[in-house]
């Protein structure tokens, strides 16, 4: 009986179709479960399985003359053939998951996700939140997770900066530059000045916006709703700033240059100089430490505590690409795309890594803030993750940086 029914037409195509469609969705399947190590094999044998035992079943004979004439000689064949193709395909995920997991051991951890409802590109922190830019405008996110849209109808938006004591944040564009209420959704933007810029950081309280031609410093102010500007100085820069930031250890403002770290004063008096192993994409201060994430080179820890001359003291290359980093304490945090977000312990002559955040999927930029959250800006998911690691609870042994 049992016989009658396996061999019953409807039934072995049933089958047949089932177990295609099971080896069909596999791979989107792995992805969604826990990563594992191999899955060639696995990936091989269902589909080896799955295509002979389709082949087998639909074939009812061909008058077509060739080698294989049989119904088992076909279904050997084609799960021979189906066999190597899931081979390759696993071996394809077992791949993408080792240059996942390349960067280190996983973290677990806890975390709030917060969609933004754009792409977003870099972000800026401050006491109570993040202002997020990227392709749709800005987003102000709250340490609640309170997001509020800003600059929808901007285009073109190159960075953001906030200065909380005046309720404001200050989108640049190449063409003006554009305020916003921070958390008053009462009030609209206005331009506030019609030179445009690029990179922008808060210098103690000012404004410091690097245009396509020059580095300026403004004093900003407000009464009410109108936002008001005044030149405290300025002078030439025809290279293109990347980044920059300042350090409330000394005083001291950072420009980054492709390969060129500068120090200044809050008065924009140049101090020093160092020359970086490569280019530069971001830098981030932390006492008298200062981070800078240099792409493919990974990270570059240097030793601030005399301005006027700084020194690379360390290197981090233990991601493929490092695309931003924060200091905080003895841990670094570095952006690693796909890779997610590596934790790294530089309190000693080399890096040493304590574990991955990983429950992301494009990490482009990070920030942690003063409670000791961390911010993680997620590309591709469109959203920002406030997260509580908890770095006692490694999923594995830490690995040493490569």
């Amino acid at each position: 009986m049992l016989t009658g029914v396996i061999g019953s037409t409807g039934i072995r195509r049933s089958l047949a179709l089932v177990l295609t469609l099971a080896v069909l969705a596999g791979p989107e399947m792995a992805e969604a479960q826990a990563l594992k190590k191999n899955r060639r094999w696995l990936f091989a044998v269902g589909a080896a399985i799955a295509v002979g035992v389709s082949a087998y079943s639909f074939n009812e004979g061909s008058s077509v003359n060739s080698v294989c004439t049989s119904k088992a000689c076909v279904g050997i064949v084609a799960g021979i053939m189906g066999g190597t193709v899931g081979f390759l395909i696993g071996s394809e995920l077992d791949s993408r998951y080792s240059r996942r997991m390349a960067a280190g051991p996983s973290l677990e951890y806890e975390f709030q996700n917060v969609p933004l409802g754009l792409v977003p590109d870099r972000m800026s922190g401050f006491a109570s939140g993040a202002a997020v830019v990227g392709l749709g405008g800005a987003r102000v996110v709250l340490r609640d997770g309170t997001v509020l849209s800003r600059g929808a109808r901007v285009r073109g938006i190159e960075d953001s900066a906030v200065l909380p004591a005046l309720d404001l944040l200050v989108l640049s564009t190449f063409s003006n530059l554009i305020g916003f209420p921070l958390e008053d959704d009462s009030a609209q933007g206005q331009v506030i000045d019609e030179r445009g810029g690029g990179t922008m950081e808060v210098f103690a309280g000012q404004l410091a916006v690097a245009g396509a031609d020059s580095l300026r410093l403004l004093q900003v102010g407000r009464q009410e709703d109108e936002i008001f500007l005044e030149r405290l100085g300025a002078f030439e820069q025809t290279d293109f700033v990347t980044d920059m930031t300042f350090s409330d250890f000394g005083r001291i403002g950072w420009l980054l240059v492709e390969d060129r770290l500068s120090s200044y004063s809050p008065g924009l008096e140049r101090l020093g100089e160092v020359v970086l192993p490569a280019s530069g994409r971001t830098v981030r201060a932390a006492g008298s430490r200062l981070a800078v994430a240099a792409g493919s080179r990974g990270v570059f820890l240097l030793d601030a505590a005399d301005p006027t001359a700084p020194r690379v003291v360390s290197e981090y290359t233990g991601v493929r690409f490092a695309y931003a980093a924060d200091l905080a304490g003895d841990l670094l945090y570095v952006a690693a795309g796909p890779e997610g977000m590596a934790v790294v312990d530089v309190s000693g002559s080399e890096p040493r890594v304590v574990g991955v955040a990983r429950e992301v999927r494009f990490v482009t930029d990070v920030v942690v803030d003063d409670s000791g959250a961390v911010w993680i800006l997620d590309r591709d998911g469109q959203r920002v993750q406030i997260a509580e690691l908890d770095l006692q609870h490694v999923a594995g042994a830490t690995d040493p940086a490569r």
